[in-house]
């Protein structure tokens, strides 16, 4: 395959230096990309990264300094150089390629390419086995033929029995069972605050001693309000993904491998999509995200506006003194714009205020913050150098509980109703090296690689925390477990906004599915699957 590229570059080209450096140079930059992204966040590339190629140079400042590269990636970086030098060498030898040998050659190599992606038998060898993952295409064919194979299967499967008669049997199934429209007593200000990373320490570092409590605001709240365990779809990375979810109530499995929810090819999926925010718009709420960072990854500045939010704030309308805590905004400068957007909102509509923070990004390693955390804790099962991401960790984890305390305290002030939903978005990424993690190391998970773990395994992996509390003495229904995509639901609820019928669909559904991702089902009764 190649080899037929090379015929086709060539073709176009005329060099065979040329058709060789455009070939190797993107092959070898994504191999080494893979590389370092299954080491941070346990998976590889995968064909929906590729649409986040213009931000590598952000994406590159997320890995920890002093990450070394593989054993095997220097010799076959020297290897790579010395074929293509040889190949220049080769072609600066005064020779003619006629103009008709370049095109045989040319249509050679598209008859292989166009033969594999269509032929049954090489189709069956590329796909493999039914729901392979990337990591295991990637074991069974190499990654630059994986990533070809995942390109193949990366096309949305149409569900079986998916015609118009049995759509508009479910659209009346849903109205049957749609909620009143009614216009509730009280329509309160909500506020969504999703904080990077956050999660609680003692429970997912076993083998820590904490004297100090890195969370000590989420953990007295919790005791007096509704909290408990928020299923996430990613793991380490991909809080794009998470987001999404929460706002359309669309499970990440849905979509084809080369997309994502934050990337989807069809231009107007996202004006046509239903949405939380959207519902919301239509009981008169203003809508407002906000953000402690740039636009740059993720496609927030155009995919928000279309799925319904009125305003977007990021880094650069942040003020000029606000807080930073290492490479990042503070929670607490997250808090205060948040605080300041609220007082400063147009007080006739009630207000729909989504938060996004970002401070406890990765990387984790000494000397991230110009100061320690403070907190007292220890661990015989991990070196310094552990001992020091770890401290990064809960510098970030504790900053976002202050911050917390800090937004509830002015709420609790507040004399107009507010309820605020917080949560995880994601376990933090606590690579080592290629071997292992952190997490490994103390047992919380059996091994650094992911596509080795368990359906509990992943379940566990894929879980943080959440917490809803409100100052105006609601007693709302809320769950011990909730996911990605039923947090929306129940927003929508707590908040007295009735359901669109697409989120009455979501309801059902959520009767027999809490998550579905790639590789993890969780059934209503919250026991995990494969499949």
């Amino acid at each position: 395959l190649l080899l037929a590229c090379e015929g086709v570059l060539l073709a176009i080209t005329g060099g065979i230096f040329s058709a060789g450096l455009i070939l190797a140079v993107p092959m070898l930059t994504m191999s080494i990309s893979s590389y370092f992204k299954e080491v941070v966040n346990g998976v590889p590339l995968m064909v929906s990264d590729l649409a986040m190629a213009t931000h590598m140079g952000t994406i590159a400042g997320f890995m920890k300094p002093g990450m070394s590269f593989g054993a095997c990636t220097i010799p076959a970086v020297l290897l790579v150089f010395v074929l293509l030098a040889l190949t220049l060498l080769f072609a600066r030898r005064p020779r003619r390629i006629r103009w008709y040998a370049s095109l045989i050659v040319g249509l050679c190599g598209v008859l292989v390419l166009v033969g594999s992606a269509n032929l049954p038998l090489t189709r069956d060898f590329l796909s493999g086995p039914e729901d392979e993952i990337q990591a295991e295409r990637n074991d069974r064919l190499g990654f630059l033929l994986g990533m070809y194979s995942g390109v193949l299967d990366s096309a949305v499967q149409e569900p079986d029995a998916y015609n118009e008669n049995n759509m508009n049997g479910i659209l009346l199934k849903v109205k049957r069972n749609a909620a009143s429209t009614q216009t509730p007593e009280v329509q309160p200000n909500v506020i969504m605050l999703m904080s990077e990373s956050f999660c609680d320490p003692e429970a997912v570092l076993p083998g820590v001693e904490f004297e100090d409590d890195p969370i000590p605001n989420y953990r007295a709240l919790a005791e007096e309000w509704p909290s408990g365990k928020f299923l996430s779809n990613t793991y380490a990375g991909g809080t794009g993904n998470v987001e999404m979810e929460v706002m359309t109530g669309i499970p990440i499995a849905f979509v084809g491998e080369g997309e994502d929810l934050t990337s989807l090819q069809d231009e107007t999926a996202y004006d046509r999509a239903p949405s939380i925010i959207k519902a919301f718009s239509a009981q008169g709420y203003a809508t407002e995200f906000v953000h402690s960072y740039t636009a740059r990854l993720y496609n927030r500045e155009e995919n928000f506006e279309k799925i319904g939010f009125d305003k977007l704030v990021f880094e650069e309308d942040f003020p000029e003194d606000a807080e930073w805590e290492g490479p990042y905004l503070s929670d607490m400068a997250l808090t205060e714009m948040l605080i300041s957007e609220f007082e400063n909102r147009d007080k006739s509509k009630p207000l729909l205020l989504y938060g996004l923070s970002m401070e406890n990004h990765q990387p984790y390693y000494e000397g991230k913050f110009e100061e320690s955390s403070g907190l007292d804790f220890s661990s015989d099962k991990l070196g310094d150098q552990e001992l020091g991401s770890i401290d990064a960790l809960l510098h970030g984890i504790h900053d976002a509980d202050a911050a917390l305390g800090k937004l509830l305290e002015y709420f609790e002030q507040c004399e107009e109703p507010v309820i605020v939903i917080f949560w995880g978005d994601h376990l933090p990424g606590l690579s080592m090296d290629e071997e292992n993690t952190i997490y490994s190391e103390l047992g919380y998970s059996s091994t650094a690689d992911t596509k080795s773990w368990s359906p509990e395994e992943l379940k566990r992996m894929h879980t943080t925390r959440f917490l809803v509390w409100n100052n105006y003495g609601a007693e709302l229904e809320v769950p011990e477990t909730v996911s990605a995509t039923s947090l929306g639901v129940h927003i929508l609820d707590w908040a007295g906004v009735p359901r669109p019928l697409y989120f009455q669909w979501v309801d059902m559904a959520l009767e027999d599915m809490l998550l579905y991702r790639q590789r993890l089902y969780v059934s209503a009764d919250g026991t995990p699957y494969y499949e």
